[in-house]
């Protein structure tokens, strides 16, 4: 478990990164410098770039994210890159599994016909609470994603700290959110992904353990290193990214 001092130091953190998210374009210039000491991956390791909303005016910069990870190496699936950790797939190289976070319209506006063009795939972990809501995906929209053939997670009902809730609160979270989506959608969920995702802040033990009594395979945190064969899937690493960033801010989340 973290000290308070750490907790209080993560805290300030992310009320920093809500600030900043709001300039996504200023963001990644504040980040970029901590990129000259860092390189794009080149030596084996399996990365989960993930993302949450794409505006239209950042449709092209998600293109140029994906077309540069996608030299280093190839992108997989969900189902391939947990195959990786399981030693039934070889990693030779720098590999990318890419995920997008909450549930929002640009995945059908933006997302997906970008994924689609440049023919990579891509898990979505939905905030089930959201969808219907204003401003939100529809579950006529996720059926078309899905009928798209893209993959869904769960990433809570109400995209709450999961640290914050009592363990019945959390569960409910975590539990009640695959089965929505798999009421709504007609696919086995299998997969979580922690709001937040920092360990003793955001989630601890206990959401990984009630994780996996809910049936889940895998458990996304927002820790950043690279994984390899033998790692945990529920313990998964994912580096957040915008596509307003330059390459050099996301030499920051994903390098050797």
């Amino acid at each position: 478990m973290q000290p308070p001092t750490a907790i209080r130091r993560r805290l300030n953190e992310l009320g920093l990164r809500s600030r900043l998210r709001a300039h996504p374009r200023t963001q990644g210039r504040v980040l970029a410098p901590a990129g000259l000491l860092r390189r794009l991956p080149s030596v084996p390791g399996l990365y989960f770039p993930f993302y949450h909303d794409v505006p239209p005016e950042y449709a092209a910069d998600l293109r140029h994210h994906l077309r540069t990870l996608r030299r280093l190496g190839p992108m997989v699936s969900w189902d391939e890159a947990l195959a990786v950790l399981a030693g039934h797939r070889p990693l030779t190289g720098p590999a990318f599994c890419l995920s997008f976070d909450d549930g929002h319209p640009s995945w059908r506006d933006v997302v997906v016909p970008v994924l689609l063009d440049e023919q990579v795939t891509a898990t979505f972990f939905l905030t089930t609470g959201l969808v219907g809501r204003p401003g939100n995906l529809t579950w006529a929209d996720c059926r078309r994603i899905r009928d798209a053939g893209f993959a869904f997670g769960s990433h809570t009902v109400t995209h709450t700290r999961l640290a914050d809730q009592d363990d019945t609160g959390a569960r409910r979270e975590i539990a009640d959110s695959k089965r929505e989506i798999e009421d709504e959608l007609g696919v086995e969920v299998r997969d979580f992904a922690a709001p937040y995702g920092q360990p003793a802040v955001d989630f601890t033990e206990r959401d990984v353990r009630a994780a996996k009594e809910a049936g889940y395979r895998s458990f996304a945190t927002t820790l950043r290193p690279a994984m390899h064969t033998g790692d945990s899937p529920m313990w998964i690493c994912r580096q957040g990214l915008h596509p307003a960033w330059p390459i050099m801010a996301v030499r920051s989340r994903v390098h050797d």
